[in-house]
């Protein structure tokens, strides 16, 4: 029997193909995501995303010649076997947990994407193992989330987050910052966020705001038919606690049309609710709904929305406030309008 070298050399280079493949797999689970082997984590400096699942470490290359963009990133990492442990205890299901880290996926998938200067710009797309997934971006102080006193997911709060109070001045700036991202979102990228919320907005070590959390981010461009098609969120009519794998976003940064809607019906105009939202709590210093994902305590703080409401915010921000915040989506400005634009 004649050996045909050529059939002999395609098997041998197939076999060496799935044993590199079985052996990179292999490291990959005893030393984690690419991005932990790339980079050593120096201190934990916050949590962000959905559920604030994401846990936020200052961390440097280890190769020297990798560190002249940002001589200290932020590696981003999400541990898979706690999440498992809390949806455990929660009662909740492996679906869930599987669609969770599904939404983290695509949140990852389009971050890398967009490139805006008002966007947290990575560094590193996200890599994952079978225990953790983690990825790069440029060096962050922290979420708007942790600046509010929301540190869940953060085992050492870091001293400059302890009993943080920013000025009004400061938060101005920030949400000028943030109209103009959301200016770049609807008009040029062309995307409703659907999710603008303290967790998904970010602090960077020289203090710019950036938007990250796209997970919920659909076309602008998507016709009504098309729209129908999305997958509308249903929020329950009692107090549910899914604050572990939140698979919507948090209702008290919802728009009401996203809310009541059977049929999934956002539009530029349900991001500039959500903004306003966002602007409310971080200027009163509390959140304007605080509902337990419980639709009939939104639609009734919704509903009596008074003048008393507003009174803890400087007047000469209440008008605009109050038009971002109204149940009528025609009413609201666009966010080119805050820009000077």
């Amino acid at each position: 029997m004649s050996l045909n070298m050529k059939t002999l050399t395609q098997a041998l280079a197939k076999t060496a193909a799935v044993i590199e493949k079985k052996v990179q797999t292999t490291v990959q689970e005893v030393t984690g995501p690419k991005p932990l082997q790339d980079y050593e984590l120096l201190d934990q400096i916050g949590s962000a995303g959905p559920g604030l699942a994401w846990r936020l470490y200052s961390a440097r290359a280890r190769d020297p010649s990798r560190q002249h963009q940002y001589p200290v990133v932020c590696v981003w990492v999400l541990d898979k076997r706690a999440l498992s442990e809390a949806r455990m205890r929660a009662g909740l299901t492996k679906a869930a947990e599987d669609s969770f880290l599904d939404l983290i996926r695509t949140d990852a998938g389009k971050l890398v994407r967009l490139r805006h200067p008002g966007v947290v710009h990575v560094v590193q797309g996200l890599d994952e193992s079978k225990n953790a997934m983690a990825m790069v971006t440029e060096p962050l102080f922290a979420s708007v989330a942790n600046t509010l006193g929301n540190l869940d997911n953060v085992a050492n709060v870091p001293k400059d987050l302890r009993g943080m109070e920013m000025g009004l001045l400061e938060v101005k700036h920030g949400l000028l910052q943030m109209a103009e991202s959301l200016d770049f979102l609807h008009n040029q990228a062309h995307l409703i966020h659907r999710a603008i919320s303290p967790e998904n907005v970010f602090i960077t070590m020289s203090g710019a705001w950036k938007l990250g959390g796209f997970g919920f981010a659909i076309p602008a461009s998507q016709n009504a038919g098309e729209l129908s098609n999305q997958q509308a969120f249903h929020y329950a009519e009692y107090d549910v606690e899914d604050s572990i794998l939140p698979l919507q976003p948090s209702i008290n940064y919802t728009a009401p049309e996203m809310v009541r809607s059977t049929a999934s019906s956002a539009g530029c105009y349900s991001d500039i609710f959500s903004f306003g939202c966002l602007a409310y709590h971080l200027i009163a210093r509390k959140p304007l709904f605080d509902c337990h994902n419980n639709v009939k305590m939104y639609m009734n703080t919704l509903t009596y929305l008074s003048s008393d409401a507003f009174s803890s915010i400087p007047s000469e921000l209440v008008p605009d406030l109050q038009r971002m915040l109204s149940s009528n989506e025609s009413y609201r400005p666009s966010a080119m309008d805050f820009t000077g634009k």
